[in-house]
């Protein structure tokens, strides 16, 4: 998909756009689309289904999730 450009994570892209074009991938589940999104597009406001996150924590959901994975507190 990222090579014939079905995908694209480059700079500047668009990160609702690259979200729906990961989730049309085969074999892509919602946290996998999840964890490109963070690491690839450097989505600062993602958090995996399944984890409940505090509204609180927007926009910065990805940067909170990492912290505490970093601390020992989440898996």
């Amino acid at each position: 998909a990222l090579a014939d450009g079905a995908v694209r994570l480059g700079p500047g892209a668009d990160r609702d756009a690259a979200r729906a074009s990961l989730a049309a991938v085969p074999g892509l589940d919602d946290r996998t689309t999840a964890e490109i999104r963070t690491r690839a597009l450097g989505d600062p406001d993602v958090a995996p289904p399944g984890l409940d996150t505090p509204d609180s924590w927007r926009p910065w959901r990805s940067y909170a999730l990492n912290h505490l994975r970093a601390a020992g507190e989440l898996e």
